[in-house]
């Protein structure tokens, strides 16, 4: 690998992790997420796990990045 391609690689990965970066991690992006409820739970999420950060072992992201 020489100096050209190490960088070309460094850009990709930095896009990369930037594009990572902006995925909402929370319960309006998780696909248990149906009518307002948590299917893995049986219940609504907390108020503040709708918009917020979640750190929710459950979270399923469907990869649609809009």
């Amino acid at each position: 690998m020489n100096l050209v391609e190490l960088n070309a690689i460094k850009l990709h990965l930095k896009k990369q992790l930037a594009q990572m970066n902006i995925i909402p991690v929370n319960c309006q992006s998780c696909t248990k997420l149906s009518f307002s409820k948590c299917q893995e739970f049986n219940a609504p999420p907390p108020d503040d796990w709708i918009t917020g950060i979640v750190d929710c072992e459950f979270w399923v992201w469907d990869e649609v990045p809009f």
